[in-house]
Parts: C-alpha cells; sequence; structure tokens
C-alpha cells in the first residue's frame, strides 16, 4: 500500500487554502491536504504532526510564513506564496532551501513539485 503524501496549506485568507486544497486532491487521491487559516495553529500542527509539504503564505498575522518554515522540520518540502517577499525574507528563505512563487500560486508547478515529492516518499 502507498504511503499517502501529506500536504499542509496555510494562508490567512480562506478562499487561497480552499482552491489550492481542491487543486492538489484533483492531482492524486493519495493525498492528505489539511489546511489553516490561523497561523499559530498551523505552526503546532507542523511541529507534532509528520508531514511531506508544507505550502504558506508569508505575510500572515501572528506568525508570518518564514516563521513556521522555521519551525518545520528538516526534510519536509518548504513553499512560500507571496505578492511579497523582503530581502531578509528571501536570505532566510534561501538558507531554509526552500520554493518561492509570487501569487497567485501557479498550479501546474506546483504540481510537479507535489508529484516529485511523491516519488520521494514511495
Amino acid at each position: 500500500m502507498m504511503k499517502k503524501l501529506e500536504i499542509v496549506v496555510v494562508d490567512d485568507e480562506e478562499p487561497i487554502t480552499e482552491v489550492i486544497k481542491t487543486y492538489i486532491e484533483c492531482i492524486d487521491s493519495n493525498i492528505n491536504v489539511h489546511t489553516f487559516n490561523d497561523s499559530i495553529a498551523a505552526k503546532y500542527f507542523v511541529t507534532h504532526n509528520s508531514l511531506d509539504v508544507l505550502i504558506t503564505d508569508y505575510k500572515m498575522p501572528l506568525c508570518d510564513g518564514i516563521q513556521l518554515m522555521e519551525a518545520t522540520p528538516p526534510g519536509v518540502k518548504k513553499i512560500l506564496v507571496s505578492g511579497y517577499i523582503s530581502e531578509i525574507a528571501e536570505e532566510k528563505l534561501h538558507k531554509l532551501n526552500g520554493t518561492y512563487f509570487e501569487k497567485p500560486v501557479p498550479l501546474r508547478a506546483l504540481a510537479k513539485i507535489i508529484a516529485e515529492r511523491q516519488t520521494m516518499v514511495q
């Protein structure tokens, strides 16, 4: 039996998390997608659960996407999406070996990353 890929999607705007979740679920039924619109709840989840991919917005109240990525265990594929990223955040993103996409999220590029990750966990 194939292991289900565990993906966490975090954005303070619910329509964005829902669109990404729906798209990912259409790619493959062997994927669990967990969505959060509260970055603190997401931070708790990523530090207490096993996951394969984190997709997070950058600018969010209380905990930004970089802080969330820093709290995520090594080995997790980290993807930051935003309409804006500062030079400081870009430097930290590089150190975290994360991937960056500008909004709107390029869904085909996201699907490619997910497919690559899925072959790694099989």
